[in-house]
């Protein structure tokens, strides 16, 4: 589970950001527990629906109510993925909690944050965005990581009757991640055959 610091600067950022108007979404370890998965995360991550040539405006705002970049320049580029990462002690706390922004700059990227719903996070004074479980499960194979791996497993295990299984079918086969997804089905449902949409 998240601990009450990391809830607390998640309710601060979205706040700070909500001005701005940009299209946001939760996609990293918080928002797994809105899918049935709660987990421990120290950090939080957003999907921000801004280009890369301008997040001038969001880095001003946020290192004006006390944040500051991870590293300089502000934007990582990992592949074809851009980050903005930054960091923020809570009043009162002594340590940093991390946050990262990856930039909605791909088709798919956009078209998630565009199918992103709102939902309940424990503990957090409104309603945020967050993508949609099918999305997530996505963006858990593109990352590849074991942690990764692990989570799109039991968001598929506890979601499975109510993902859009068209939607999947076509981005997994856009994203090359068909036979990935067919690991983690046998993973989850290991008595079970390969559903007819993959």
């Amino acid at each position: 589970m998240a601990s009450e610091t990391v809830r607390s600067v998640l309710n601060f950022v979205w706040n700070a950001l909500e001005p701005l108007g940009h299209p946001c979404a939760l996609i990293g370890g918080l928002a797994l527990a809105v899918w049935s998965h709660p987990r421990s995360t120290r950090d939080i991550d957003f999907l921000l629906g801004i280009e890369r040539g301008n997040v001038d405006q969001v880095l001003d705002l946020l290192q004006s109510q006390g944040c500051r970049p991870k590293s300089l320049p502000a934007i990582t580029i990992v592949g074809d993925h851009s980050f903005l990462q930054l960091l923020y002690t809570p009043p009162g706390e002594f340590y940093e909690v991390q946050f990262d922004f990856l930039l909605a700059e791909s088709p798919f990227q956009k078209l998630a944050l565009a199918r992103s719903v709102e939902r309940e996070v424990a503990n957090l004074d409104r309603p945020l965005r967050v993508l949609k479980c099918d999305d997530l499960i996505l963006f858990k194979l593109l990352a590849s990581r074991m942690i990764d791996r692990a989570d799109a497993v039991i968001l598929l295990r506890e979601n499975r009757e109510s993902l859009d299984t068209e939607h999947l079918r076509l981005w997994l086969k856009n994203l090359d991640l068909v036979s990935e997804f067919h690991e983690i089905w046998r993973d989850a449902f290991p008595a079970e055959s390969l559903p007819d949409y993959c």
